[in-house]
């Protein structure tokens, strides 16, 4: 008894002294905070708040939305990320010059990449400097309406079996978990687009790309952990983290050398990202003299592999959240439903036109940005225009798009959906930098259109085969899960799908 009793003793003496450390530790941070002219918005430095607040049950957006919402006030907040002292950016206008006036100083958005122990985390979205510079200048076009328009038909075919699909699942279950039917369908179209396959991630669901990228996506604390050191980079960089894990490195690797190599024995010339990424590799280096880049065939995986980590299941998101709302809102629906009843034909003109579902589409990015907040590092000592308040160089700021979205001064009734918004009426009155589901400035997201184009197409098609109900396992409000950096719907997103040429259709407007 007496050997337990002193080990309690000591493990008892430890955690105090933990606790103690911790609370010395965030004294500092305020002081730190406090001299650069900042308010903390970091935790209570009560012993009993701290052991209370250590379980997270609210994700990483919704916890800096919280901070957003508290110091409304202030043109920015300082606060404790793990061990490292960040900056939440609460004014639009200092939003605006660390977005755009002052890009140049926050060009880098901090993340940790390591080209030679995980080649696929060396993607654009991670790139800093003048490599990125250069290869966003060379990659942007690769997004033109041309481009698109060469594969729009990929899209639509993905789209057919999507709809299929969920005809089968309709018909099985009398309710559909639509989160993961479109997950499935944001894979096939970027299996297709971005890989080049005819892949089976719809009609298989033992599919090995879906294994793949499900496991890449999962919700473990592995890689909570592996996100979270990622964004306080200094630890990754120590011990040289492989961010993405290593048999999915091997597979998604494979799959790009096989491909590039098929086409060119072959000879095989596809209407895809695939294709433009291997014309950017042959077309030689790129950029200035002293910060030339040329694509490898490595380089070329991580910028198909990128594909997945920003297309597939932001996609997904998007088109599951968007059917949620249209179920809660009848209304809605009826009129959206008549719009795509108008389609002559399914074409990438005819679906850039549809201008209620590109509103209703735009009302649910705000309602559920893929990705809830942005970040960028600055570059140099940065002062606050008309403040005190300095920025000390090599420090994160962050911006939480899901506080602003939900700011009522902003938006009026944000809890409400309310395509009318995004009318052409109404579009202008929407203040600059408030509305940011796909970020803003130079390092904007470069697919967002092709994204937005994947989501309509979907969802036009989709909708023209059935009308959606809610189920019993619908909730009145979402939650989202605490565990992802992607904003997703804890526990799915269950609705009813009718198919609309059964006669078994409903008046939606009687619809609860």
């Amino acid at each position: 008894m007496g050997l337990i009793s002193s080990l309690l003793l000591c493990l008892s003496t430890l955690v105090v002294a933990l606790l103690l450390c911790l609370v010395f530790y965030i004294k500092y941070v305020n002081r730190y905070f406090e001299k650069r002219g900042m308010h903390f918005g970091g935790p209570s430095l009560s012993l009993t708040s701290l052991i209370t607040s250590a379980p997270v049950q609210k994700s990483f957006s919704s916890i800096l939305a919280d901070l957003y919402s508290k110091n409304k006030e202030l043109k920015v907040v300082g606060y404790l990320s793990l061990w490292k002292k960040k900056v939440l950016i609460v004014d639009l206008n200092v939003i605006r010059d660390v977005l755009v006036k002052d890009f140049d100083m926050f060009q880098d958005r901090g993340l940790y990449y390591n080209k030679e122990v995980d080649p696929l985390s060396a993607h654009i979205f991670a790139l800093a400097g003048h490599e990125w510079k250069t290869t966003r200048a060379k990659m942007s076009p690769t997004f033109s309406s041309g481009k698109m328009k060469g594969m729009f038909n990929i899209i639509v075919e993905c789209a057919k079996v999507m709809v299929q699909v969920a005809e089968q699942l309709s018909s099985r279950n009398k309710f559909v978990d639509c989160q993961t039917l479109f997950s499935r369908y944001g894979l096939a179209v970027i299996s297709n687009t971005s890989f080049g396959l005819d892949s089976d991630a719809l009609t298989n669901e033992d599919s090995r790309f879906v294994k793949m990228a499900n496991k890449l996506f999962a919700p473990t604390a592995e890689r909570i952990l592996t996100a979270l050191l990622r964004f306080n980079n200094d630890v990754a960089r120590l011990f040289k983290m492989k961010v993405t894990p290593p048999d999915v490195s091997d597979f998604f690797i494979s799959l790009v050398m096989d491909a590039i190599k098929y086409r060119e024995a072959n000879g095989v010339v596809r209407n895809d990202y695939l294709q433009l990424l291997i014309q950017l590799r042959d077309s030689g280096s790129f950029g200035t003299e002293d910060a030339k880049v040329r694509f490898s065939d490595m380089e070329v995986a991580a910028e198909a592999f990128v594909f997945i980590v920003a297309g597939s299941e932001t996609t997904s998101r998007a088109m599951s959240f968007c059917l949620y709302e249209l179920a809660m809102n009848p209304a809605v629906q009826a009129r959206l439903l008549e719009e795509v009843d108008s389609l002559r034909e399914i074409s990438y003109d005819s679906i850039t036109n549809l201008e209620y579902l590109d509103m209703v589409v735009d009302e649910t990015l705000r309602k559920y940005p893929p990705v809830a907040f942005l970040v960028r590092e600055s570059s140099q000592d940065y002062k606050i225009a008309g403040t005190k308040i300095v920025i000390e160089k090599g420090t994160q700021v962050l911006m939480s798009v899901q506080g602003l979205h939900y700011d009522p001064d902003l938006f009026p009734d944000p809890e409400q959906f309310i395509p009318e918004r995004f009318s052409k009426e109404n579009k202008v009155n929407i203040k600059p930098y408030s509305y940011m589901p796909f970020g803003e400035g130079p390092r904007f997201c470069i697919g967002q259109r092709f994204g937005k184009m994947t989501v309509k197409t979907g969802l036009a098609m989709l909708l023209r085969k059935f009308q959606v109900h809610r189920s019993p396992s619908t909730p009145e409000t979402i939650k989202f899960h605490p565990r992802t950096v992607i904003t997703t719907a804890l526990g799915g997103i269950w609705l009813k799908l009718t198919d609309r040429s059964s006669g078994e259709t409903v008046d939606l407007e009687d619809d609860s």
